[in-house]
């Protein structure tokens, strides 16, 4: 028997078209327009043509990507958009390939291995604190700034270990951020893909991939003949095979995944901390428990990546900012067959967003989502919370592979800051959301930092 067709709430094409100049600057703000409106699940039309359901249903999030994940797939955005400019890695294949290449570079995220890299990360930390009380010695600090400046270190010695220069760092975070803004552009008005050629564009941004791109090739090419003492994800990479062949990585694979593990790795952790330290400055009853719990745990020992996880208040201040400001806001899935969830027609071909910053504002999942409330976060409560209510770093058999790096670099830095410093905002304004691959701040993020011993 035919399973009768749910009625999706849809905006007229019309609509969606008249969106697309907001899409480009905040498409958050056009999707809560929308499930304001409409409830947790709708039809969308990117650009005005392609069909999209958009949802932010924690049950509908669990089917499309762990129930049901094999039937959906990273969307074009990810297969087109991206490898044109990323070239084939983990974040944008399928199948066994994708498979084959998750076991061998999980292996450079085990907890074994973090508690290995804990002593690295905390000279990056002790050299960006030195720096840190320098900058904020002399007034405001834009703290979305430092923590690309602490996040790159970080991200550039876990991958590439003492090598890599902080210039050459800086370069890509810069090519980076004007490649995925040319991306969004791209995604949002396909109606637009005949002008980026005819203007130049597309061969622009091109031309700033090829030089990223070989600033990573002469540094795999450097440690092939010389491997030294290095034990970062670089080097495991480089001389692990694979299990079912005993293969190793192809020099362009490994630049391929390394750039996607930078690009991820950096500004996913970059996102994360700035807006646990506004969302922090906005509501400080709660740093003097940190503080205490900071102490009780470390007092004048050295950090370790188990007591890290002792830091149980101060988690759950971080867990409750990627609530309110999930580093992935969202999540792009294509149906490859015809299917249905709870009466919901999907045909193949259909894009499916899960919707991770609606879910994670949905009044019906969460008891007064606009507020900072680190208490839903206490064991008792998580207990009883939907598995998919809270995935800031997505869900299912694709979740962030760095997720406990992430938050072993954020807890140090918060630990570091919020330890040695009262701070609060410049100003008493909104800072606004600009959302492209990631929910990062729509401008600088002013602070001001004084010492608390």
């Amino acid at each position: 028997m035919e399973i009768e067709d749910k009625k999706t709430p849809k905006i007229p094409i019309i609509e969606s078209f008249l969106d697309t100049r907001e899409m480009v600057k905040n498409p958050v703000q056009v999707f809560e327009k929308y499930r304001e409106r409409l409830g947790p699940t709708f039809e969308f039309r990117f650009g005005g043509m392609r069909k999209t359901i958009v949802t932010a249903d924690p049950e509908f999030l669990k089917y499309v990507l762990k129930d049901n994940n094999d039937n959906y797939h990273k969307s074009h955005i990810q297969v087109k958009r991206f490898v044109e400019f990323q070239g084939v890695g983990l974040t944008n294949s399928h199948g066994d390939y994708w498979l084959k290449q998750r076991k061998l570079l999980s292996m450079g995220f085990t907890r074994s291995r973090l508690a290995e890299m804990l002593p690295v990360q905390l000279k990056v930390l002790n050299d960006f604190m030195t720096d840190f009380e320098e900058d904020a010695s002399k007034g405001k600090v834009d703290i979305h700034d430092q923590m690309v400046k602490f996040t790159l270190r970080s991200v550039g010695q876990s991958l590439f270990g003492s090598q890599m220069t902080r210039g050459e760092l800086e370069r890509f975070a810069a090519a980076i951020a004007e490649i995925q803004q040319f991306i969004v552009k791209k995604v949002v008005q396909p109606y637009l893909m005949p002008w980026y050629s005819i203007s130049g564009q597309n061969k622009k941004y091109q031309d700033i991939r090829i030089k990223a791109d070989q600033i990573v090739l002469d540094y795999v090419e450097k440690r092939r003949k010389d491997p030294g003492k290095e034990s970062d994800i670089l080097q495991l990479i480089l001389t692990t095979p694979f299990k079912d062949s005993g293969n190793l990585m192809s020099d362009e694979t490994v630049k391929v995944e390394i750039l996607q593990l930078l690009v991820a790795g950096n500004e996913t952790s970059t996102t994360a901390a700035a807006w646990a330290f506004y969302l922090l400055a906005k509501h400080p009853e709660h740093m003097a428990k940190i503080r205490e719990e900071i102490e009780a745990v470390f007092g004048e020992e050295e950090v370790n990546y188990a007591a890290l996880h002792q830091l149980k208040y101060t988690i759950a201040v971080l867990d409750e900012s990627m609530r309110i400001r999930p580093p992935f806001w969202m999540i792009d899935r294509e149906a490859l067959k015809d299917d249905e969830f709870r009466g919901i027609k999907i045909p193949a071909g259909t894009t499916v967003v899960p919707y991770i910053y609606g879910v994670h504002h949905n009044a019906a999942v969460w008891k007064d989502p606009e507020k900072f409330d680190p208490g839903r976060f206490d064991s008792k409560q998580t207990e009883k919370m939907h598995h998919f209510a809270h995935i800031p770093f997505g869900g299912g058999p694709r979740v962030c592979i760095g997720q406990n790096m992430a938050k072993m670099q954020i807890l140090l830095i918060m630990s570091a800051i919020t330890r040695n410093y009262d701070f609060e905002l410049c100003e008493d304004k909104e800072i606004g959301m600009h959302a492209m691959m990631l929910l990062k701040p729509d401008g600088p993020i002013y602070m001001n930092f004084k010492r608390v011993k």
